[in-house]
C-alpha cells in the first residue's frame, strides 16, 4: 500500500501540503492537477476500482480521493473480505469497523488517544461540516489519506484528490506522538494496518 501510494505521488509531480494546527494548508510544492491528460486517465484508473468507469480526473465537481484509496489498497492485493472498495470514505470505514469486531480483521479503526499512526495507517477526518466519528459512523464527507512516514512532530500521509492531486500532507503530532485534530483537518480514527 505504501509502495503504491508513494509511486503515485511521484507520478503526480509530488504536490506537498503542510497543515499547521490552525488555518488552512500551504501549498510547499504543486503537482499534476486533475485535469491534466495524465491525471485524468490515471484519476480513470482509480474510479473503475470502485465500478464507476464513467468518470475520471475530467469530473472535477466529483470528488475522487475515496477511489484512489480502494485503488490503492486492492492494487495492493488486499482480499475483499478484508477492504472492501467504495466511493465514499466513510462507508469504507464503517465496514471496517464492523469486520474489525470479528477474528482476523486487517484493519482495526482506533481512536485518536488510543494509537500512534504508523506506517500503512489509515488516518481519516471528517471533512466539509461531516459529523461522522467512530461513535456516529454516519456516511458523511470525509477522507482518508495513508501514512508514509512518521518523524518527531508529524506524520506525512499520501491520499488523492488533495488540491486536486495526489499529494503528501505534512500533519502535526502532539509530544507525545499522537495525532490530534487540527481546524483544516477534524481526524476522528486512525485506522491500525495489521497487513504485514
Amino acid at each position: 500500500m505504501v509502495l503504491l501510494a508513494v509511486a503515485e505521488w511521484f507520478r503526480f509531480g509530488r504536490q506537498t501540503l503542510a497543515f499547521p494546527k490552525d488555518g488552512p494548508a500551504r501549498v510547499e510544492r504543486l503537482g499534476v492537477q486533475e485535469g491534466d491528460a495524465f491525471a485524468s486517465k490515471r484519476v480513470h484508473d482509480y474510479w473503475e476500482s470502485v465500478g464507476r468507469p464513467n468518470l475520471s480526473g475530467d469530473n472535477h465537481d466529483v470528488p475522487w480521493s475515496a477511489a484512489f484509496i480502494s485503488w490503492d489498497i486492492e492494487s495492493a492485493g488486499v482480499p475483499r473480505d478484508q477492504f472492501c472498495p467504495d466511493a465514499r470514505h466513510t462507508i469504507y470505514v464503517e465496514r471496517m469497523v464492523d469486520r474489525a469486531r470479528r477474528p482476523g480483521a486487517a484493519f482495526i479503526p482506533r481512536r485518536l488517544d488510543e494509537r500512534k499512526p504508523q506506517v500503512g495507517d489509515l488516518i481519516c477526518a471528517s471533512r466539509a461540516g461531516g459529523t461522522t466519528t467512530l461513535d456516529h459512523l454516519d456516511r458523511g464527507p470525509g477522507h482518508c489519506d495513508i501514512v508514509v512516514d512518521v518523524r518527531p512532530g508529524e506524520v506525512q500521509a499520501i491520499g488523492g484528490n488533495v488540491h486536486d492531486s495526489v499529494s503528501r500532507s505534512v500533519f502535526p503530532l502532539d509530544a507525545s506522538g499522537f495525532l490530534t485534530p487540527i481546524s483544516d483537518r477534524p481526524f476522528f480514527t486512525v485506522i491500525e494496518n495489521r497487513l504485514p
